[in-house]
């Protein structure tokens, strides 16, 4: 299994409980658009396309799963790429403030 890229000597790697709460966080987000969307799905499949109810329970649910997934990796990636953002912001700040430092 390959190492990811925050992993790599040349980039200092993000705090794991940073890491952790960004993750949390996607999956908060995550749940709630899964559980929108599979609402809306569900309406559209009853309402629009007439289905019955175990199709339409069914679509709702899955079409929750599948979007909730994908969500919850949008904002994961979101989260952590802000993250890398503000570490690099704050290491610019500190070899401004101090040329001395080299780490």
């Amino acid at each position: 299994m390959s190492r990811p890229e925050t992993d790599s000597p040349s980039k200092p790697r993000l705090p794991v409980d940073a890491v952790a709460r960004a993750t949390r966080e996607a999956q908060r987000d995550g749940i709630f658009a899964g559980l929108s969307s599979g609402l809306v799905s569900a309406i559209l499949g009853s309402k629009l396309f007439r289905l019955n109810r175990n199709a339409t329970i069914l679509c709702g649910i899955v079409t929750g799963i599948v979007s909730g997934y994908q969500f919850t990796q949008g904002f994961l990636a979101a989260n952590i790429a802000r993250l890398e953002q503000e570490k690099a912001r704050l290491h610019q700040q500190a070899a401004q403030l101090d040329p001395t430092t080299t780490s």
